[in-house]
């Protein structure tokens, strides 16, 4: 049974639901998605985390209508994405940043390309470069709109497609492994994007992820197993019970691997621990 604070966690309004979803690519073959079932509070931040193989980028794909359900349903804002009369609807209200931002930039120009999206949405020009200028400053992006974009960094890069999901001006985003290409500087700063979008633009955030450091700056961490949610509550609850993590074949933070040594080694120091600072400090005590 997976280890989940579902039942204990106040329900918000429920902008994404599953029920009972499968997935397979191909008939007469084992599922990828086997019977999830959850909920994303709107205006959370939630992480997706799992080994290779876990089903957690097909997850992604299914909660934004990419992929459609082999058996139970996705419903985004109360629309069911088996409906392809409002794939267009669950769009609008979805956006997806990929792995490589490459696929994602189509213009050969930073400000081209953001417009790109509200361009096809048929708005009007004034429009269009408000939503530019907003979305490129929201990104601190602002100073590169008349940059090439093949100049521009893997970070930077990153950011302009989060730019041109913005300009959607969608409820939520999923970042589909966004920071895996990139250096530690550019994961940070895409980071500090996901983090902003969320507490400042209230709007929802899933990532999927394979940095267990990315993983506990969210508010919840939903770990899959074999196509199957493992574990499911806070970054706390779920990276303290190391052992736990261990038997999905997922490492925990640094900091927390410390302490569950310290422990395993006769110090009381418990691991719920997250942060470094943290961790100093119980170590100041018992030293």
């Amino acid at each position: 049974m997976p280890e989940t604070t579902a039942a204990r966690r106040k329900t918000k309004e429920m902008f994404i639901e599953t029920r009972d979803l499968f997935f397979s690519y191909k008939e007469d073959t084992p599922p990828v998605i086997n019977g999830v079932s959850l909920g994303i509070e709107k205006g959370t931040y939630t992480a997706v985390i799992g080994h290779n193989g876990s089903g957690k980028s097909t997850l992604a794909k299914l909660l934004c209508g990419l992929l459609v359900p082999t058996g139970g349903e996705v419903r985004v804002d109360g629309i069911s994405t088996n409906d392809e009369k409002h794939q267009y609807d669950i769009r609008k209200r979805v956006g997806m940043v990929f792995q490589n931002p490459d696929n994602q930039i189509v213009a050969s120009v930073v400000e081209e390309d953001v417009a790109f999206a509200p361009e096809n949405l048929g708005l009007p020009p004034s429009e269009i470069r408000n939503r530019v200028y907003g979305v490129l400053k929201a990104v601190g992006m602002e100073e590169y709109s008349k940059h090439s974009t093949y100049k521009l960094s893997g970070g930077q890069k990153q950011r302009i497609a989060i730019a041109g999901i913005l300009a959607m001006e969608p409820e939520c985003i999923i970042f589909d492994e966004a920071t895996s290409m990139l250096d530690p500087a550019g994961q940070r700063d895409i980071v500090t994007a996901m983090k902003m979008l969320n507490k400042e633009k209230h709007i929802t955030v899933i990532t999927i992820t394979h940095h267990m450091n990315e993983a506990v700056e969210a508010d919840r961490v939903i770990v899959l197993n074999q196509g199957k949610i493992y574990a499911d509550g806070t970054p706390v609850e779920v990276f303290s019970r190391v052992e736990n993590i261990k038997k999905a074949k997922l490492n925990v933070p640094q900091v927390t691997e410390l302490m569950y040594i310290l422990e395993n080694g006769g110090y009381r120091c418990g691991t719920d621990v997250l942060h470094t600072m943290e961790a100093a400090e119980r170590i100041s005590r018992l030293f």
